[in-house]
């Protein structure tokens, strides 16, 4: 099959199959409404092209020049791309289902409402790129460029992203459930409202980073680094902070209920009304802190270091706290002699 009967078949809405379109020109070319399925495009010339609603099922790219097309309501399916260049390119509304991805450059790109769906991402260029409502779920991922890219309302669920690069990324409303990025350099970033529910974060630098209402529930946050970082209202419910160092970092209203933070550090952090109900701070130390109106109810304060804190009207109803070292105490709320007995309550056994 030749170009011209290619865009005779387009025009008649009538399927492509089969075919080897290797180093065919169809650059600016309408190739819209269409199935291709089974073809090959290698050295193929579609800059500029248009694909919408068009179907690509189990087709092969390499080397093909797909700069600047247009693909709203495009559907990839089991389409293997390698060394592909899509700089520019408008996508709104296309997804990438079981796709095998060897290099996809989508560098200065706009993507909005944008799936990729158990794909196989070896190499896959998003540099610079506008990235709205894009969706990563269920793919096994290797390398991702996100540097200087804006991600937003975006969501990446169970990836792998240790190997990702995030250099003047931008991330707002974005959700990272249950993923890995452990290890990773995310000081002085941005996270407006980020989702970090479940995800691996062990050993990363978040330093300076802004995390206003970021949501840690859950995540796994050891030895990880928030030095100076602005949290003002972050959630870090039940995740395990062990040894992580939270120095000087703004954590006004923060809430760290039932996490776990054996000797983490909080040196002269901004504490003020933050939530620590059952959590576990064995060795922790909050020295210096403003802890004004913070709630310790029923913490584990064992060995804390707790000198210098500001602990005007911080609750201290029911703690555990041998060996803990205290220079304001004075001021805090003790234990609530009524709440204590009716927390321990229990109903009388019925007779036999």
């Amino acid at each position: 099959m030749n170009r011209a009967e290619v865009l005779r078949h387009v025009q008649n809405a009538e399927p492509v199959m089969g075919q080897d379109l290797s180093g065919m020109d169809f650059e600016g070319a309408d190739l819209s409404a269409t199935l291709f399925d089974g073809c090959t495009f290698q050295g193929t010339r579609m800059a500029g092209a248009d694909l919408s609603a068009s179907q690509l099922v189990r087709c092969n790219f390499v080397r093909t020049d797909l700069g600047d097309c247009r693909a709203f309501g495009t559907t990839f399916f089991e389409t293997r791309f390698e060394r592909v260049v899509m700089v520019g390119a408008q996508l709104n509304n296309a997804s990438f289902f079981q796709c095998a991805i060897a290099g996809l450059a989508l560098t200065g790109s706009t993507l909005d409402f944008v799936t990729f769906s158990q794909c196989t991402v070896d190499k896959l260029l998003f540099k610079d790129a506008a990235l709205e409502k894009v969706t990563m779920a269920s793919c096994t991922t290797a390398m991702i460029d996100f540097s200087a890219a804006t991600l937003e309302r975006s969501v990446l669920l169970e990836c792998d992203l240790r190997h990702c690069k995030f250099e003047g990324t931008a991330f707002s409303n974005v959700v990272l459930l249950k993923s890995n990025l452990a290890g990773k350099k995310l000081a002085h970033h941005s996270f407006v409202n980020t989702q970090f529910i479940g995800a691996d974060l062990r050993g990363c630098d978040f330093s300076q980073a802004r995390i206003a209402q970021a949501n840690f529930q859950g995540a796994q946050l050891a030895e990880a680094r928030f030095e100076k970082a602005h949290a003002p209202n972050a959630i870090f419910m039940e995740a395990d902070v062990s040894g992580a160092c939270f120095d000087h970092a703004v954590l006004r209203q923060a809430i760290f209920a039932g996490a776990r933070a054996s000797k983490a550090s909080f040196r002269s952090a901004d504490l003020y009304q933050s939530n620590w109900a059952n959590a576990v701070l064995p060795g922790a130390v909050l020295s210096g802190c403003d802890l004004t109106y913070a709630d310790f109810s029923h913490a584990d304060l064992s060995q804390a270091d707790l000198r210098g804190a500001q602990m005007f009207r911080a609750k201290l109803h029911a703690v555990t706290d041998p060996g803990a070292q205290y220079t304001d105490r004075p001021r805090a709320l003790e234990s609530e002699p009524e709440l204590l007995a009716a927390e321990q309550w229990r109903p009388v056994p019925l007779p036999g």
